[in-house]
């Protein structure tokens, strides 16, 4: 029982230590807290066509204005894919990502108090979330057993209309 107890001590012991030496490494010398590194970067050289071989899509032949970009973050990748097209062509390229509900309006948010991520202004677009005229939805290609996109977890849509039978197409996936 002695000995037992003698090696927790020294365990416990050394689990001190160590979250003594982390919490000192998390903190200046001054005491205020790091600059946290190594958080999401955006990947130089990849864009629309990575975006788009990530989440196996084609966009349609009358699109215009295709931009992406792929972000490395802690935990997961976000790959982006906008693009502008007619209302047609793109309720037909949303068909074919299978949501789970039909796309529902968005309720747009101030842009002055929306503080949430935003990476759609890294392409030079607005964040759907602050918009008017969006219409939304979400695909779990796992869910849905979509084989096509196994590697998909995740994808959020967002299609604003921009007028003249146009719109923009927003797909956010990881």
């Amino acid at each position: 029982m002695k000995a037992t107890s003698s090696l927790f001590n020294r365990i416990a012991s050394v689990a001190v230590t160590i979250l003594l030496a982390l919490s000192a490494t998390a903190c200046s010398d001054d005491g205020t807290p790091k600059a946290r590194t190594g958080g999401p970067v955006w990947v130089e050289g990849q864009g629309a066509p990575e975006a788009a071989g990530f989440m196996r899509v084609q966009t349609p032949t009358g699109a215009t204005e295709v931009k992406g970009a792929v972000q490395r973050g802690f935990q997961d990748t976000i790959y982006l894919i906008s693009f502008t097209a007619s209302a047609a062509e793109a309720e037909t390229f949303i068909a074919d990502l299978r949501p789970q509900e039909a796309l529902r309006a968005n309720t747009p948010r101030d842009p002055k108090t929306y503080t949430t991520i935003t990476p759609w202004s890294h392409l030079g677009l607005p964040e759907p979330e602050t918009e008017q005229t969006v219409r939304t939805a979400s695909v779990c290609p796992p869910c849905i057993k979509d084989e096509r996109r196994s590697t998909v977890q995740s994808i959020t849509i967002f299609i604003q209309d921009t007028g003249d039978g146009r719109v923009r197409v927003y797909l956010k996936a990881f």
